[in-house]
């Protein structure tokens, strides 16, 4: 850096000056590498695929641009980058840094385990994806083989392979059964996250009890290390934690004891707010209300509306409104919304949180149609568009076009990008639901079994 400013002091430079700059003091080709990230769209997968030779191993990388939709991806394309890649070899012992600069190219490394991983340090700008045999070995070691970081792009890059079908679902969920004695919250999260969406979009209802079962047995463990009460000292993220796993555990896994355990701390949070910590309390709110009736409703609607609440005990309340299943009490909950009795910064935010809701994704978007002018008239024409948001949650091709119709003829001039993103995740989940729910139910059938009796 310090040649680059004494070399163009008081002159004007570009971007190819910079990069030569650092090439020059690196010894390293960054003005080779930098411009094909700059001056081209989008990122590559590196594909992996390696073949012993004796004690020395082949690995052949193979790059093309990476597509959120997999239509797009599969018609490949002509993009070329310069790509610099540290691969890991298994045992995490040492690596190999290579640039990749063709289309296709073959290294040799000089030992030859049962994997090799394509972003060593996790430093790499690139998706990288892996044959189902190399996934599953990673897979039985990566929480000690592999640093968090690395297990974070792990995991993020086998599920960008499944969302355009280079690898069946089965590897993500090996993989997440390779990891369930990590404790690092940002893999945790990120697992708990992509367990969640599996629930709500991709299982059906035949495959359920099979789904729930293996949830619980992924995070029970680390549930009952949790428990349901903060410790002395402890740290904001392990809170944080605590709610993630505890939602997850009684959301996808439908837990009887989580979900019986957050009725209990609901009850208890509702004559004694001060009594549950908030974190705790936010997740048990969710949980008894997703498994609530109207008695618990009314009981919410009750504490909602009186005086003397603070601003957090509120929203945990209002939020609650939301997440429950029975049609009635979510028609209930859309009604109050677009009244005088919530806030009009409020209003959309629960109409979108009950579209968002799976058992209520229908109903909201039947109310939405019936009631867009009290809609406009709450939220505007700016802020409208958290509810054209809102219907990236809808899964369904029939649904889909609903949307693109309606909001054809009553356009929301601020959100017609926002709109377009809805319409394009949409399609990304219905077309992944097709793909991928017939590889989860055969995965369910062949390993659920084996993984034990509950």
């Amino acid at each position: 850096m310090d040649t680059y400013l004494k070399r163009h002091a008081y002159g004007n430079a570009t971007a190819d000056d910079f990069w030569k700059t650092l090439a020059e003091v690196s010894k390293k080709p960054v003005d080779q590498v930098m411009p094909t990230f700059v001056k081209q769209p989008g990122a590559p997968i590196i594909s992996v695929k390696m073949q012993c030779s004796g004690a020395s191993a082949a690995v052949t990388l193979s790059q093309t641009r990476y597509f959120y939709d997999r239509s797009l991806f599969e018609q490949g394309n002509s993009e070329l980058w310069q790509v610099p890649i540290c691969l890991k070899e298994d045992g995490g012992k040492g690596q190999k840094c290579v640039l990749l600069t063709k289309k296709e190219q073959t290294f040799t490394l000089p030992a030859c385990g049962s994997w090799v991983m394509a972003n060593a340090g996790a430093n790499g700008y690139y998706r990288s994806g892996y044959s189902s045999e190399a996934i599953r070995s990673i897979s039985k070691n990566a929480e000690t083989d592999l640093t968090p970081a690395e297990r974070i792009f792990l995991l993020s890059d086998s599920w960008a392979s499944v969302r355009v079908g280079q690898q069946p679902i089965g590897d993500y969920l090996a993989l997440a059964e390779g990891l369930q004695t990590d404790r690092t919250r940002a893999v945790l999260e990120q697992m708990a996250a992509q367990v969640n969406y599996i629930s709500e979009y991709l299982v059906t209802d035949q495959d359920r009890d099979a789904y729930e079962q293996w949830v619980r047995k992924l995070f029970s463990p680390l549930a009952k290390e949790l428990g349901w009460s903060p410790k002395p000292g402890e740290s904001d993220e392990t809170k944080e934690l605590r709610g993630r796993i505890m939602s997850v555990l009684g959301q996808a896994g439908r837990d009887p004891e989580v979900i019986a355990e957050a009725r209990k701390l609901a009850e208890l949070a509702l004559k004694d707010p001060t009594a549950v910590d908030h974190t705790a309390a936010f997740t048990a709110f969710a949980l008894s209300a997703q498994n609530g009736d109207s008695a618990l409703y009314d009981d919410l609607m009750n504490h909602l509306q009186q005086k003397g609440s603070s601003l957090e005990e509120y929203y945990i309340y209002f939020q609650a409104l939301s997440q429950f299943r029975d049609p009635k009490l979510l028609q209930r909950t859309l009604s109050f919304a677009v009244s005088p009795a919530v806030r009009s910064q409020d209003s959309l935010g629960l109409i979108a949180a009950v579209m968002q809701n799976p058992a209520g994704t229908r109903v909201a978007w039947d109310f939405v149609r019936a009631h867009w002018t009290d809609i406009e008239k709450v939220g505007g024409g700016f802020t409208s568009g958290e509810v054209v948001g809102a219907t990236s949650s809808i899964c369904e091709a029939g649904m889909r076009d609903e949307v693109q119709d309606f909001f054809s003829t009553h356009k929301v001039p601020t959100a017609e990008r926002t709109l377009k993103q809805s319409l394009e995740k949409m399609d990304y989940c219905v077309d992944l639901k097709s793909r991928q729910t017939p590889q989860l139910a055969s995965w369910l059938e062949h390993q659920g079994p084996s993984a034990g009796q509950y």
